[in-house]
């Protein structure tokens, strides 16, 4: 006491102890803020979405690889064209037909819809007008279309915008924030914390540091804090049952459900495809025992059976292989790829 010291601390002024005051009430006001976001995500929206079933309605706002990037994160895939030209299928907007040699391919002839969303728009023009030929894509078109460097090359930058496109969408239909007003808040406070920290260097050594660590980690946590919207949260946990059904579900349940073609779909998005066809017998099938319109291609094999056709999953896994063989090369080749394409194939 004797020489203005207390346990060797220093005595605070007035004007120090109104700061420290202020510094108080910044960081209960930003836990506050983070401790009330933590309750409406989980109180509230996990909450409702819980208990929500999807619906057709959900199936055509969200195509297969726009969910996956919702759900797993954000990419561009070989899984993901695949199941983006076979829900344009699903949805009517393609026909898969097959050609005098019996190989299939994607067409617009004889289609009943057109693409409605950004992402099906940008995927229906890329594959069918651009790799293929007037509304016409055969698997071996990717083989033609990319003999050239040039060509192939434009391929993989189709393929990150295609990406870009599905990023925009997320935002656009409010799933995704840049930067939500939680953030910029967040990122109000540390500026203020810091910017006073950086004023008491020299005045007040002991608030500086506690300001400025304060708001470095302020800073830290808004960066780390997922960009997902409370709609976006909705969302995810409205798809996170019908991706545990893929996994763990019998294939009892999705004949009931009428949701064979749907669910299979979806699964190649997410990468579930093998699981999901494990549930189910696989038989050859003549031609004329398959429907071009239904994935996989299936047929009952006899009462209250549902047995997958060979020929559908020998389709689906030469175009996959035909994909990964043409990008894969190219985002891993130092001599052929740019930076943009590393983060796009497996």
């Amino acid at each position: 006491m004797e020489d203005g010291r207390l346990f060797n601390l220093p005595v605070m002024t007035t004007f120090e102890m109104n700061f420290l005051l202020l510094f108080i009430f910044l960081v209960l006001t930003t836990a506050g803020i983070l401790i009330y976001e933590r309750y409406k995500r989980k109180q509230v929206v996990e909450k409702t979405a819980a208990n929500h079933v999807l619906t057709e309605r959900d199936f055509e706002k969200f195509s297969p690889p726009l969910v996956a990037q919702l759900i797993f994160g954000r990419g561009a895939y070989t899984r993901h064209i695949t199941a983006g030209l076979l829900n344009l299928v699903r949805k009517k907007i393609l026909v898969l037909d097959q050609d005098k040699e019996g190989h299939y391919y994607f067409t617009v002839e004889g289609a009943s819809e057109t693409p409605k969303a950004e992402d099906e728009k940008f995927l229906y023009g890329w594959m069918l007008y651009e790799v293929g030929k007037d509304g016409v894509f055969h698997i071996d078109d990717l083989y033609n279309f990319t003999e050239e460097r040039e060509n192939r090359e434009t391929f993989l930058h189709k393929l990150y915008e295609w990406e870009e496109k599905m990023k925009n969408e997320l935002v656009g239909q409010g799933l995704f924030a840049v930067f939500s007003p939680f953030k910029r808040v967040l990122a109000g406070i540390s500026l203020v914390m810091v910017l006073l920290g950086s004023g008491f260097i020299i005045a007040s050594p002991f608030l500086s540091i506690l300001y400025l660590a304060a708001g470095l980690a302020t800073f830290i946590i808004m960066l780390c804090y997922s960009s997902m919207t409370h709609a976006g949260r909705y969302e995810y946990q409205k798809w996170k049952p019908f991706i545990y059904d893929i996994r763990k579900s019998s294939a009892e349940k999705f004949e009931e459900t009428g949701k064979i073609s749907v669910s299979y779909v979806y699964a190649i998005a997410f990468d579930l495809k093998d699981t999901y066809v494990k549930k189910f017998p696989v038989r050859e099938a003549s031609q004329l025992s398959l429907r071009t319109d239904q994935f996989p291609l299936y047929f009952a094999a006899a009462p209250g059976t549902t047995a997958l056709s060979l020929e559908g999953i020998q389709l689906i896994d030469e175009l996959e292989s035909s994909l990964e063989q043409i990008i894969s090369p190219i985002a891993y080749s130092p001599d052929e790829a740019d930076d943009s394409g590393g983060a796009l194939t497996e």
